[in-house]
Order: structure tokens, then C-alpha cells, then sequence
């Protein structure tokens, strides 16, 4: 995974928790389209200091919302084009070893499951695995692809942020 990463490209200024890289207090995951598989979203994550539960260890939420944010990128990337705002709607998790501090972590993210119309919730598949490719974490997440008109309504909002709007408004 070299070169520019997608958040890069496509949410300069970003402020989100997860992927957010313009947040120095954020977890600082970044997303790359898979150049041998077209089908899957790749990342990176490296568990920051102030991201720890066990000292040394990841906190379960940073490991979570890693994984929630491939979810979104996953769904932007490969199904939105850029019509839709990808929403969660449920998750589940499982952990199945602690991730430890101080290593980069490697995020898949795959479609699992559409319904057959667009619009339809969107099931994304993430893992994440340690340096040496062991499996630590991997949940399924169900999206909610909304118009933007939708999200504002949902989202009690008349205007989208300044680096959303600028990929997501098209009124």
C-alpha cells in the first residue's frame, strides 16, 4: 500500500475519529484501493498511544471503529459513487487475539452481501490481521446508503461539511 491513500484523495481536511487525518488526536487509518483485487478496500493502522486499553494493548473501540471505518470507505469506494452516503446500521465484532500497540495493522475490506436494488443495505466484510498476517478482529457491517437530501434530513443538517460537500452534494 503506497502512494496516496483514499482519504487523502478524497476527504482532504477530514476531522473523523477513525480516518479522519486531519485529527491529531484520531486513530489515523487510511484506506487504499487493493491493486490486485478490484473488489476489496486495503488499510493501514497503526494503534496510537492514546488508543490503548491494557497498557500495550489496543482498546476493543479502536480496534472497532478501524473496522467501522473500512466499512464506510469499503461502500464509498466500491458501490456509492459518490450518490450516496454510506450509514451504519449494525455491526457485530469478533475478537480473536489482542491487537498490540506500537504495530502496523493491516485492515481488509470486502462487500459481503447487497440487496438488488441501489439503495438497498450494503453488508461489508472487515478484518483486521497483525504484521505477520494472524487474524485479531473481523465484523460485519450493515450500511445504509442514503441520498444526501436523506442524510440531511436524517441527520437534522441543511448543508454537509465543507469536505463532504465537495464529494457527496451534487444538488
Amino acid at each position: 500500500m503506497t502512494g496516496r491513500s483514499l482519504n487523502e484523495i478524497f476527504l482532504p481536511g477530514n476531522t473523523c475519529f477513525g480516518c479522519g487525518l486531519a485529527n491529531p488526536m484520531g486513530l489515523g487509518a487510511k484506506f487504499f484501493r487493493d491493486q490486485k483485487s478490484s473488489d476489496r478496500i486495503l488499510g493501514t493502522f497503526d494503534v496510537p498511544p492514546h488508543a490503548t486499553g491494557l497498557p500495550g494493548f489496543a482498546h476493543g473501540g479502536a480496534v472497532y471503529t478501524a473496522l467501522d471505518c473500512l466499512a464506510a470507505w469499503v461502500t464509498f469506494i466500491l458501490r456509492s459513487n459518490r450518490k450516496f452516503i454510506p450509514v451504519g446500521q449494525s455491526s457485530t465484532i469478533t475478537y480473536h487475539k489482542p491487537a498490540r500497540a506500537g504495530q502496523r495493522l493491516t485492515l481488509v475490506g470486502t462487500i459481503a452481501r447487497e440487496g438488488p436494488k441501489q439503495g438497498d443495505p450494503v453488508v461489508v466484510h472487515g478484518e483486521i490481521r497483525d504484521s505477520n498476517g494472524v487474524l485479531l478482529a473481523e465484523g460485519d457491517f450493515t450500511l445504509l446508503l442514503l441520498p444526501v437530501t436523506k442524510f440531511k434530513k436524517v441527520a437534522g443538517i441543511d448543508q454537509l461539511p465543507e469536505d463532504f460537500a465537495r464529494h457527496f452534494d451534487q444538488t
